[in-house]
């Protein structure tokens, strides 16, 4: 295929854009007053808001030209099909068949079953420990659950656990994912170990920041309740089973997922088992459900209504044809906390390429940097950055529809805030004086939830894990990969005895690093 950066649509778009001449899209509304239903689009009951992008009726067209040049369209087919998408580990990335009903085969062989049997397991585990049924060693019904995970493995259940939190009625979910060890001291600190069950999600079960996590959680527990509690107060989700075993764990408290379920995309596999413990799997159910719906319209809706694919063809353009580095999430919502780290691993690790599908480097930007956080609290840390600082940044906006708790004023007050942030955004405004001037000009998309309930959140996660795909279809790149991460763990274990003062680091910086931490942890 013709790299990106020199493929006809791409060229053809890089002049549409000068022809252009730097419209805003202030400018845009001025000239067509209708643009905003004409740029408004639905998926899986969501509301995707992209009037306020720089962009034409003829951009987005000749977006969706690059997308078919591009093979974006067989891309989708491959990726529900079964075929190995992830090059480099020649594997699928199916966790779409996690959350649907449909058969689909990976090397021959027919998923569904599978899945079928590892959620029913799922259901009944989380319905024995939230009924009582399943108790502590010393016959306590549990009354926490501690998630031991890091990346894919914690942030999606972590986001799930908090987004939900208005409906849990089973035991209260926490989660450790930190090598600190402070971390797991403050958790467990709070926690009675005879009412806490403890679930180690590692799609390898080697994991150092969770293995290690796990090590000092079976030392609590047997200190406290001796080394026979461990079967009543530990179970893993893992696609390595034999080695949760090996770890001392019996083959029924293993819940293994398959291993073309990656682990950014894996809160739809027995990793989800935290959040079903709090909610209900019933709840769970609907969380896979609105995923679901959004991968139906993935794979089915033309290009030009497709809600992910115009996700990721304005992203493409906001980076590559106006030069926005920067990417935020912005949700206005308390318990969406957990949205924009678990946004900034799907997109920064996924697409954080500089290479492309057959190994050739890239002559063009791929993955923005993505950070943000929850309104309103962001207007008052590093919205003035987005305003009137010197760099272009494109924004999402997500705003629920329906009141989240019980006072609809104050909901209302926080819905005209994020309107108001997208307006200022686009319009900006000019005054005598400098320094309050805003130049507005910047690029948001708003998504609007009709609710923070199971099934839209589902909607919205799936909607940004095929974004990200799309994303890097586009680019030519393998989404599915992480090789930058595996080298500062590789790193990591020959600093390790230098670290712990038993040898000098292999390399002279690192010695001299190590060196200045040492000294400071003895100056006390």
């Amino acid at each position: 295929m013709i790299p990106f950066s020199r493929s006809p649509a791409w060229l053809q778009l890089l002049a549409h854009r000068d022809a252009l001449g730097g419209k805003t899209a202030r400018e845009l509304w001025r000239a067509d007053p209708a643009r905003g239903a004409k740029l408004t689009v639905g998926c899986a009951e969501l509301a995707l808001d992209f009037s306020k992008q720089p962009v034409s009726e003829e951009t987005l067209a000749s977006l969706c030209a690059l997308a078919r040049e591009r093979g974006l369209p067989e891309a989708i087919a491959a990726l529900f099909s079964g075929a190995p998408v992830n090059t480099t580990e020649r594997r699928a990335a199916l966790h779409m068949a996690l959350r649907g009903d449909e058969h689909t085969t990976v090397g021959g062989v027919d998923v569904l079953p599978e899945i079928q049997r590892g959620r029913e397991r799922m259901r009944m585990f989380s319905q024995a420990v939230r009924e009582g049924h399943w108790k502590g060693a010393t016959g306590a019904p549990v009354r926490h659950v501690v998630g031991l995970g890091i990346g894919g493995s914690s942030l999606g259940p972590k986001l799930a656990a908090k987004a939900l939190h208005a409906i849990a009625d089973g035991p209260q979910a926490h989660f450790i994912e930190n090598l600190d060890p402070a971390e797991f001291d403050d958790t467990v600190g709070r926690l009675d170990p005879a009412a806490t069950l403890f679930v180690i999600a590692s799609k390898t079960f080697t994991t150092e920041e969770t293995m290690a996590n796990a090590a000092s959680a079976r030392a609590w527990i047997e200190r406290s309740l001796g080394p026979g509690a461990v079967d009543r107060h530990f179970v893993a989700a893992t696609a390595s089973p034999e080695r949760a075993t090996a770890w001392g764990l019996a083959a029924c408290n293993v819940f293994p997922f398959p291993e073309w379920v990656g682990g950014r995309f894996s809160l739809w596999s027995e990793v989800g088992l935290p959040v079903a413990i709090a909610v209900g799997m019933t709840a769970f159910d609907r969380l896979l459900a609105g995923a679901h719906a959004v991968d139906l319209e993935f794979r089915s809706k033309p290009l030009e209504r497709n809600a992910p694919v115009l996700l990721a063809l304005l992203s493409v353009w906001n980076r590559n044809a106006l030069g926005c580095a920067s990417h935020v999430v912005l949700p206005y919502a308390a318990r969406l906390t957990g949205l924009t780290p678990y946004v900034q691993a799907l997109e920064m690790e996924s697409n954080g390429k500089r290479v492309d599908r057959d190994g050739t480097l890239l002559d063009f930007a791929t993955a923005p940097a993505v950070f943000g956080g929850e309104g309103t609290p962001g207007q008052h840390a590093f919205h003035q950055w987005l305003h009137q600082g010197t760099d272009a940044v494109s924004s999402d906006f997500i705003v629920v529809a329906r009141p989240m708790g019980s006072d609809a004023d104050r909901h209302a007050r926080l819905v005209a805030h994020a309107a108001a942030q997208s307006e200022a955004l686009m319009n900006g405004v000019e005054t005598p004086e400098p320094w309050r001037s805003c130049p507005g000009g910047r690029a948001s998309t708003t998504i609007v939830m009709p609710a923070l309930d199971p099934f839209h959140l589902g909607s919205l996660l799936a909607l940004y894990e095929h974004k990200v795909f799309a994303e890097g279809a586009l680019w030519g790149i393998n989404s599915f990969d992480q090789w930058g991460v595996e080298l500062g763990k590789k790193i990591a274990g020959s600093i390790l005895p230098a670290a712990r003062g038993e040898g000098t680091a292999p390399d002279a910086a690192t010695a001299h690093l190590l060196s200045v931490i040492h000294k400071l942890a003895q100056s006390g």
